[in-house]
């Protein structure tokens, strides 16, 4: 079956990252070159340069172009979201704690919206990452208990990037993303997590995963003390 034109893009530019043709450093083609070199709109371009972004591959800036910078499969942390600049510069001393990973039967309005329906059984995993012994993500990952074997995850113990572990271990193929972001109280069950007060300020982003056909494969809360974790978006304007 023929691939679609961006995972085709995808895979071509992943190919010469992989082979040694651009190297860490290296800037790629603009999209008007692009356009030219695949003979393809600009639609099918910008997709792969995002999943291009979303694997660690690239970094894109505005005004300097899409460079690479990593040629692995994906980078330590994922580099995508709006906390992507400290997780790329911070990883190394950052650590993840799995507290738990169970079975739920799906009725949360927001996991019917976002990922399964009502009365589906849903695997959810609670993890806290911390910088030092300093806790500054909750996180909350949800999947569909037909996409997943629970006794990977259970395994696995401590998972420190779940979108490799997701990608690797339990085969899921995910290729879009989008999040929703807003300012909230600590709870009393997120400040004990988190070594905050309750009402203490935070973060609260939702993550929803796609797969090459719009599937939705993850759900994803996580909740943030961003006092030194600022959330930063750059814009990619399209380059000419």
């Amino acid at each position: 079956m023929k691939s679609s034109l961006n995972v085709y893009i995808f895979e071509e530019i992943i190919k010469k990252i992989k082979s040694g043709y651009y190297e860490i450093g290296d800037k790629i083609p603009t999209e008007n070159e692009m356009e030219k070199i695949y003979g393809v709109s600009r639609s099918p371009i910008r997709q792969a340069l995002g999943l291009l972004q979303s694997e660690g591959y690239i970094q894109r800036n505005p005004g300097i172009g899409s460079v690479i910078v990593n040629n692995n499969e994906s980078a330590p942390i994922p580099s995508s979201g709006g906390f992507r600049w400290n997780l790329n510069k911070k990883w190394k001393d950052l650590n993840c704690k799995t507290i738990s990973v169970e079975k739920i039967i799906s009725d949360d309005e927001d996991i019917l919206t976002k990922l399964s329906k009502e009365g589906d059984i849903v695997i959810q995993i609670k993890r806290v990452r911390s910088e030092a012994l300093k806790p500054i993500f909750l996180l909350t990952n949800y999947y569909k208990e037909k996409d997943v074997d629970i006794n990977v995850i259970k395994e696995a113990g401590d998972i420190v990037n779940m979108r490799n572990f997701a990608k690797k271990k339990l085969g899921l193929k995910v290729s879009y993303a989008n999040e929703e972001i807003k300012a909230i109280k600590a709870t009393k069950e997120i400040s004990y997590y988190l070594q905050v007060e309750v009402g203490h300020p935070l973060l609260q982003i939702k993550r929803v995963s796609y797969d090459f056909n719009y599937n939705p494969v993850e759900y994803v809360v996580y909740h943030v003390d961003s006092t030194n974790w600022p959330y930063m978006v750059i814009y990619d304007e399209a380059q000419n």
